[in-house]
């Protein structure tokens, strides 16, 4: 454990690059019907009719790609600020904050790409006139939603545990 503590850097760079990769996971799956895969920046998989790709609605796409742009943003700073922190100790400081408020900004964005893709989905039906409006009934969570809520986390935690090695160390500086 106390390897980890002192190289707590390994976990926001793994949340991070966890966090990238869950962008080209599917993040939404049916099996209600039709079975379907979709992507967070807007691309349906119809493996009924024979795996066709093609893009969501403009109310689903616009919102997911927003979301995707901001997850990949929060990712890149918190992958960047790691491997300055790495290099340089003393922005270790600055590299926790960034770790806490990318990782915060993450979970209130995958949070709010939920809502917006339920929201999105009533939009759609009423415009095309379809009697189930709601989303989560016909699709589930896919291992590519899970993503940014583990990078986020992972980020969070790697502060939390680099600041506690230091102030052990601290501590134990001043004992002697």
């Amino acid at each position: 454990m106390t390897t980890l503590k002192k190289k707590n850097w390994i976990l926001p760079l793994s949340g991070g690059i966890l966090s990238i990769i869950g962008l080209f996971i599917p993040v939404w799956y049916s099996t209600t019907g039709f079975k379907e895969n979709l992507w967070m920046w807007g691309l349906i998989e119809h493996i009924t009719v024979g795996n066709v790709f093609d893009f969501l609605p403009p109310e689903l796409l616009i919102p997911g790609l927003i979301i995707a742009v901001l997850i990949l943003l929060f990712s890149i700073v918190i992958i960047t600020s790691t491997l300055f922190s790495i290099r340089r100790k003393e922005i270790q400081n600055i590299a926790q904050k960034l770790w806490i408020i990318m990782g915060i900004l993450e979970l209130c964005a995958a949070i709010i790409y939920i809502v917006a893709m339920v929201i999105g989905w009533n939009a759609y039906t009423i415009r095309i006139n379809y009697n189930v409006h709601d989303f989560l009934r016909i699709y589930n969570f896919h291992i590519g939603m899970v993503t940014p809520f583990i990078g986020a986390a992972l980020s969070i935690v790697g502060t939390f545990l680099g600041k506690r090695y230091k102030r052990e160390m601290d501590e134990m500086n001043l004992r002697m």
